[in-house]
């Protein structure tokens, strides 16, 4: 084997398919920055009706976390944005966020999908509106063993195969 070339099995911790799972992220942010962070996060997702504002809702600072931690990889754009926003309050802020989606989106679109993943991960918030959570819903085996009578396959039957093999037959 040449030194130029990979070598799998030197390297244990490498992953190819995908990246490794964060639950931490980079750093913690300092009480600055999750303050203005916060005040973002209110000014996306305020307060209506039975529905909490984004840092009302319980537990929400450890959803935050776990956000920032699975998308470790933007860190850098929620770091920049809160720069952005640091000393911003009211009308202020909701204009920097709105200059950020027009003409920011590299920063705006990971920020505001944490922000709101984070809240939507809460419990308080996925019982108001009634998610149950991602759960197994299997096909029975008499379902599975329907679909010829159910009809969902007779497009595809109609078509028929499509096979092609390697030499174009």
């Amino acid at each position: 084997m040449s030194t130029t070339s990979l070598d799998l099995h030197s390297t244990p911790k490498r992953r190819l398919s995908v990246p490794g799972r964060h639950t931490a992220p980079p750093r913690p942010l300092t009480d600055s920055e999750l303050t203005t962070l916060l005040r973002i996060a209110d000014c996306l997702i305020p307060a209506s009706g039975e529905n909490p504002a984004a840092s009302d809702a319980d537990e929400y600072l450890r959803y935050l976390n776990l956000a920032l931690a699975a998308r470790a990889d933007v860190f850098d754009a929620v770091l920049s944005a809160i720069d952005k926003a640091a000393g911003l309050h009211g009308d202020d802020l909701r204009a920097e966020i709105k200059r950020m989606w027009a003409e920011d989106k590299f920063t705006f679109d990971p920020l505001s999908s944490i922000l709101a993943g984070a809240y939507f991960m809460t419990p308080q918030v996925k019982a108001l509106i009634g998610y149950p959570g991602q759960h197994r819903d299997a096909a029975g085996f008499e379902d599975a063993a329907n679909e010829l009578d159910t009809g969902i396959l007779d497009p595809v039957l109609e078509r028929g195969h499509f096979y092609v093999s390697a030499n174009g037959e």
